[in-house]
């Protein structure tokens, strides 16, 4: 896995002057949430970032947000990087824009190296935390797990989460196979599991997972567009993705990341713009306009 260079100004000292309070004690999350009620304007939408004791969460809702039919997305980053550092170096908010998903976004921190802990063990704790945090209620659709690099330590916990129905491996496939898989094969509600991994670094252990996954769908690269993708491939339970992006690259370029929420439940924004052959694509993927 490979590191980031370091940057030069700590992006919570800068959420510090910007946001007032934002650094205030976590023994008060509504008081805080007030606090930060009047978020900065990222991506075209509305951006919070949350002071918790297990580290920072950003939240972000696309312009065009509909709470009724809305869905979540998690965002996991990987080693060598926190949240604050990938959230402004990956122009995260940007990037979930460009989706067009009618999603509200959560990228809480992790770990940053195998040697430290997991700090958010469990999904339901991560969910109620930003639930009782924000001005607004969560959403009720689709709930989409995106995971980059050490990011899979983890998402295997979450698996146990009856609500993770889909999860995305930006090329995080380094441990975990066995778990991986009875969750996408035999676990309850395995039916309605889907996986998709895009692989760089994680090409061998990829490429062996995939040949044990019956009904697995392979790609020698990630195309450009939605429509691009054959029904059978946007329908597998496992869509294995070969990336002409390095490591780095799967998360930072801006190529990867809108693509692949596409091909998940989450709906489309209201003044998304669609060609017709996306919308087709969507209603492979079991996403109803």
């Amino acid at each position: 896995m490979k590191g980031r260079f370091p940057i030069l100004v700590f992006a919570g000292l800068v959420w510090a002057v910007l946001l007032p309070g934002a650094a205030l004690s976590t023994c008060n999350p509504t008081q805080r949430a007030e606090s930060e009620s009047a978020p900065g304007a990222e991506g075209g939408g509305e951006h919070l970032r949350l002071e918790t004791e297990r580290g920072p969460i950003h939240v972000w809702r696309p312009a065009d947000y509909d709470p009724r039919t809305a869905g979540t997305l998690v965002y996991v980053h990987g080693y060598f990087t926190s949240v604050d550092q990938t959230w402004a170096e990956d122009h995260l908010a940007a990037q979930f824009e460009a989706s067009g998903r009618n999603a509200l976004f959560i990228a809480p921190q992790s770990p940053q190296s195998m040697e430290d802990q997991v700090p958010w063990t469990s999904l339901e704790a991560l969910l109620r935390t930003v639930d009782r945090t924000l001005p607004f209620r969560l959403p009720r659709g689709p709930l989409v797990v995106v995971g980059h690099s050490g990011a899979f330590r983890t998402i295997l916990y979450w698996l146990r989460d009856p609500r993770v129905r889909y999860v995305i491996l930006l090329d995080g496939l380094y441990r975990g196979q066995r778990e991986f898989r009875y969750w996408l094969c035999s676990s309850a509600g395995a039916r309605s599991h889907r996986l998709v991994l895009v692989a760089d670094e994680t090409s061998q252990e990829s490429d062996r997972f995939a040949r044990r996954i019956p009904g697995t769908a392979r790609r020698r690269s990630i195309p450009e567009k939605l429509p691009d993708f054959t029904p059978r491939e946007i329908r597998a339970p496992l869509l294995y993705l070969r990336s002409q992006y390095e490591h780095v690259d799967i998360v930072s370029a801006g190529k990867v990341i809108p693509l692949v929420l596409k091909l998940t439940a989450l709906k489309p924004l209201a003044g998304a713009q669609e060609s017709l052959g996306e919308k087709t694509a969507a209603k492979s993927a079991g996403v109803e306009r």
